[in-house]
C-alpha cells in the first residue's frame, strides 16, 4: 500500500511539473485583448473615432482670444472647447488621477497622437524627448516675470501643456496638468485643464471655478474646464510689470506656492509654427 501510494503521488508530480514548463497556468495569463501590444505593436492608452474628431474640430472658438495662436494651437483650443462639453460622456475621464489622460484625449482629438500617458511627468518627459521646448518656471513673482519674458516674449503660445509637480514628492496625486487657453483684454490667462477644485476643498462652501454640481451629483469629482490661472500687467510699451496668480486656491498650479513648481512645455508641433 505505500509503494502505491508513493508511486501514485510520483507520478502526480511528475505530471504537475511537466505542466509547469509547458508554460504559464491559464488563470494567471492575460487574454491577447487585456495586453498593450499585440503581435509587437503597441496599443494607444488613448482612442478617439473619426467621429469625435470631426465634432471636435468643427467646434467654433467664437470671440475668444489667444496669444501665439499657431494651426495647431487652433485645433488643440478647438479639442478643448469641444471637450468641456463633451467630457461626461465618457465616464473614466472626470475621474481623480486622470488630469494626463485627459490632456492626451484633446491632443488626440487634435490630431496630435505622439504624446499618449497617463502621468504627468512621464507627459512632459515626452514633449522635452519629442523636440519640444520646456520651462521650469521660478516660484518666486521677480524671477518668474523675467524667465517669462524669455518665452516668447511672455505670450504664452495656446495649446503649450502647463503643469504643477510636487518638490518634495513624485507621488501619484501630486502633480496636476492641463493646457494655455485663451487670454483676456485685461492680460487674464485661462487654462484648461480637469478641474479638481470643488466644495469639499473649502468645508463645503462653494464658490467660483468649481466643478459644476451636475457633476458631483453624477459621481463625477473632477471636470474638464477653464479656471483663470495668472493675469500678467504690461506696461504702455507692452513689457511685462507683474504677474498676479488668481486661484491659489488650485494649489498644485499656483505658480507662487512654494511646494508646487509649475513647468510650461511647448509642444515640438507648435515649436515648428512660431519659428
Amino acid at each position: 500500500m505505500i509503494t502505491t501510494s508513493t508511486s501514485l503521488l510520483g507520478r502526480l508530480l511528475l505530471l504537475a511539473s511537466l505542466a509547469l514548463a509547458a508554460g504559464p497556468l491559464v488563470a494567471c495569463q492575460a487574454d491577447v485583448d487585456d495586453e498593450e501590444s499585440v503581435d509587437g505593436v503597441e496599443e494607444p492608452l488613448t482612442r478617439v473615432t473619426d467621429a469625435e474628431k470631426d465634432a471636435a474640430q468643427s467646434q467654433s472658438l467664437g470671440d475668444l482670444a489667444f496669444e501665439n495662436l499657431t494651426p495647431t494651437g487652433a485645433k488643440l483650443m478647438r479639442a478643448s472647447q469641444w471637450w468641456m462639453d463633451a467630457q461626461d460622456e465618457s465616464p473614466r475621464y472626470p475621474r481623480p488621477r486622470m488630469c494626463a489622460s485627459n490632456v492626451s484625449k484633446v491632443l488626440f482629438l487634435a490630431g496630435v497622437t505622439r504624446y499618449d500617458q497617463e502621468g504627468v511627468r512621464n507627459l512632459i518627459a515626452d514633449v522635452r524627448t519629442e523636440g519640444g521646448a520646456v520651462f521650469k518656471m521660478p516660484q518666486t513673482k521677480r524671477p518668474f516675470i523675467e524667465k517669462l519674458v524669455t518665452i516668447y516674449g511672455g505670450r504664452i503660445p495656446a495649446g503649450t501643456v502647463v503643469a504643477g509637480m510636487n518638490v518634495r514628492t513624485s507621488a501619484p496625486g501630486d502633480q496636476h496638468v492641463g493646457f494655455i487657453g485663451h487670454t483676456d483684454r485685461d492680460g487674464t490667462v485661462w487654462i484648461y485643464h480637469n478641474n479638481w477644485y470643488r466644495p469639499a476643498n473649502e468645508g463645503g462652501q462653494r464658490k467660483p471655478y468649481m466643478v459644476s454640481n451636475e457633476n458631483l451629483r453624477r459621481g463625477f469629482e473632477r471636470q474638464w474646464m477653464a479656471t483663470p490661472w495668472i493675469r500678467i500687467t504690461r506696461d504702455s510699451a507692452g513689457a511685462i510689470t507683474d504677474v498676479a496668480s488668481l486661484l491659489p486656491a488650485l494649489d498644485d498650479m499656483d505658480p507662487f506656492n512654494p511646494s508646487f513648481q509649475v513647468t510650461l512645455a511647448v509642444p515640438s508641433e507648435l515649436v515648428r509654427e512660431l519659428r
